[in-house]
């Protein structure tokens, strides 16, 4: 009879653990997505700081916004975005934070808006679990965003933030994240991240706007 007593598996460092990850980072692409975002990002704010000045000179940007309030309610227009937010992003964000900076308090409304993408992105969530329960549907989804199953099966909450905070579909990448069953406790704590893309958008919008408005 062996009576020989396992060894108990050694648990590793948390450097070690870092190193692992660095690793398997390093050897499925992980860092050039990353720099490749870090550049579309960049190079994003700087096209909307040249619309801006563009509108502003063309159309006059400020007229345009008040006559944009004036005449949509703000219940109508948050839940336009909340219905976008949820299925497939299909209006960027940033259009609603110019709206929001004509209210009294625009960070207020800045903040309303990444809760409402937020809750947005917790629908499209569930819609991808439900999506998951028809095999057409499924099949379908899964053939055109085949690179999002790759890579959340890959990188996982690497990539819910980098989805809410650089020009990723958040939207699409939380059905996805739904239909291969990602932990959602996990999505929902990377999600968070979400509030930092608005605000950083919003200080880099409101920069701009003052600029023009003081030109």
């Amino acid at each position: 009879m062996n009576n020989t007593v396992p060894k108990p598996k050694r648990i590793r460092t948390f450097w070690e653990k870092m190193k692992v990850r660095h690793s398997y980072n390093k050897r499925t692409g992980l860092y050039p997505f990353f720099l490749k975002n870090i550049l579309k990002f960049t190079g994003i704010l700087v096209l909307i700081g040249a619309l801006i000045f563009a509108v502003e000179y063309f159309f006059d940007l400020q007229n345009l916004i008040d006559r944009f309030i004036q005449s949509n309610p703000a219940w109508l227009v948050l839940s336009v975005f909340l219905v976008s937010e949820s299925v497939l992003g299909w209006i960027p964000p940033d259009l609603f934070i110019i709206w929001a900076e004509k209210f009294q308090y625009p960070y207020l409304m800045v903040f309303a808006l990444a809760t409402i993408s937020y809750i947005g992105g917790i629908n499209a969530y569930f819609i991808g679990k439900w999506l998951y329960k028809f095999p057409k549907i499924h099949n379908y989804v899964t053939l055109q965003n085949e690179l999002f199953f790759k890579r959340i099966k890959k990188w996982g909450g690497f990539l819910v933030v980098f989805a809410a905070l650089f020009p990723l579909p958040y939207a699409t990448t939380a059905t996805v994240a739904g239909m291969v069953h990602y932990s959602f406790k996990k999505f929902l704590l990377y999600g968070t991240t979400r509030y930092l893309r608005f605000f950083i958008y919003a200080q880099a919008i409101y920069y701009f706007m003052k600029i023009v408005e003081g030109v």
